[in-house]
């Protein structure tokens, strides 16, 4: 801790401002007693003293023709003032809301991740989420600061219009250009191309079957050999069909007729000598 002039005191730029209920009081109070606690400081490397916590004091002795004022010095670049002092009045309670959505905007605009600049204010990613909504919309802030709606009010407007602004860019999006499939698109390798040009029939691998897979296969493919089995009146036959093309099994079909026919006419009683 020490003394510095308030003029070498320097404020950063976009700092999160907080407010002051009772500030004709406490200018009086400082008047009377000076001010009696310290600010908070950050010296950076070139030897500048960036202001992180009271601004309120700092102005008042600016305005009382203070020279000096008792500060708390920590070593910090500005940026790190910026944050420091906005941490501390969101959780004084001390701040506007409104203020607060174009705050976080500035820290990601200049490349702060969502997740950083929640770690750093002590809040919620999802908080931090809405505020970056709402900031998008100068409107929506400038009723948050005047206290006309809530914060939540305030972001289930901005989710709105957020939707809506997404719906209109997609409408007015032009067309993809559309370009020829190559063999990669279409999943062709190169010897299902040699045997499709060659005109062969490309039998693809099939895949391993469960065992409940082939009982089901075996079930449906049961029915239709039971079918050609009972009309012959004799027991079933089992024609594994998965196992042949279906010109295989129609032959297979043609025959069992052909069977059941010739049986059918053997059995004719013949006539008498």
């Amino acid at each position: 801790m020490k003394w510095l002039k308030v003029d070498e005191i320097k404020i950063p730029e976009g700092r999160l401002k907080s407010y002051f209920d009772n500030l004709e009081d406490f200018e009086a109070s400082v008047k009377a007693e000076g001010v009696i606690q310290p600010i908070y400081v950050f010296e950076d490397d070139r030897g500048n003293y960036w202001l992180a916590d009271g601004q309120n004091r700092l102005e008042v002795a600016k305005k009382q023709d203070r020279p000096i004022i008792q500060c708390y010095i920590l070593h910090g670049s500005e940026q790190d003032a910026l944050i420091y002092s906005a941490k501390l009045n969101v959780h004084r309670g001390h701040v506007n809301v409104g203020g607060l959505c174009e705050f976080v905007k500035r820290l990601k605009d200049k490349g702060m991740k969502v997740e950083d600049i929640a770690n750093n204010l002590r809040l919620s990613k999802g908080y931090i989420s809405q505020l970056l909504t709402i900031a998008e919309f100068p409107e929506i802030i400038e009723k948050l600061k005047k206290g006309l709606i809530s914060i939540k009010e305030a972001y289930k407007s901005a989710k709105s219009l957020t939707v809506k602004q997404v719906s209109e860019e997609t409408r007015h999006e032009k067309p993809c250009e559309t370009r020829p499939l190559t063999d990669e698109d279409l999943g062709l390798t190169s010897n299902l191309k040699e045997a499709m040009e060659a005109g062969k029939r490309f039998i693809p691998i099939k895949p391993e079957k469960s065992e409940e897979k082939e009982v089901a296969d075996y079930r449906r493919f049961k029915c239709v050999c039971c079918d050609v089995g009972f009309k012959l009146g004799e027991k079933p036959r089992w024609i594994p069909v998965h196992d042949y093309c279906e010109t295989d099994a129609l032959n297979i079909l043609e025959k069992a007729r052909a069977e059941r026919k010739a049986r059918s006419e053997s059995s004719q009683p013949r006539g008498v000598c």
